[in-house]
């Protein structure tokens, strides 16, 4: 069961990760503190992490996961990740995670993959709504999820990758 279809964008072009993204994804954002230091993974230190991961998400795409590689028109050199981190067919709702290239920030294309990965999720599934959550010193990820009408529901005090206690905002975004 395939759930990773490509998704066009006026700006992107979103679609499963292949072998051939490894090297790219590590230059761009897996090996940035920058990028990874909000995250719950730490910035890879060589390409091999970042080989073992893209690997392993390559492998459960027959399991139905939604992991797009977000690339960039007109060159389409992938510039960083948008996944269902954690997907609740059950319950009818996902939680979605995400993370791009520092040169890409502040240029509205994070927006534009949460807005196209939404529409694609309400579109061909029957979720009733989709989560997100962000560190509450990352109000970067919080106005991103903002302008693509995710709606504050909540926060929660939890232990970060490093074991250090975070605030974290939950947003969720509802059927239309």
């Amino acid at each position: 069961m395939l759930r990773t279809l490509p998704l066009n964008t006026e700006n992107l072009y979103l679609r499963k990760f292949e072998e051939g993204d490894i090297q790219a994804a590590f230059d761009n954002w897996m090996s940035d503190k920058n990028v990874s230091e909000f995250l719950t993974w730490n910035t890879h230190k060589n390409v091999n992490e970042t080989r073992r991961i893209i690997n392993s998400w390559i492998l459960y795409y027959k399991n139905g996961t939604m992991d797009w590689c977000i690339t960039l028109r007109p060159d389409l050199v992938p510039v960083g990740s948008i996944t269902a981190v954690q997907d609740f067919p059950e319950k009818q709702y996902c939680e979605i995670g995400y993370c791009i290239a520092e040169r890409c920030w502040n240029k509205g294309y994070m927006s534009e993959a949460i807005k196209a990965v939404v529409s694609y999720i309400f579109s061909s599934t029957d979720y009733m709504w989709i989560q997100a959550r962000y560190d509450s010193e990352n109000e970067a990820s919080g106005k991103c999820l903002r302008k693509c009408k995710f709606r504050k529901v909540g926060e929660v005090t939890g232990k970060n990758k490093n074991g250090k206690e975070r605030q974290y905002v939950i947003m969720r975004i509802d059927r239309p």
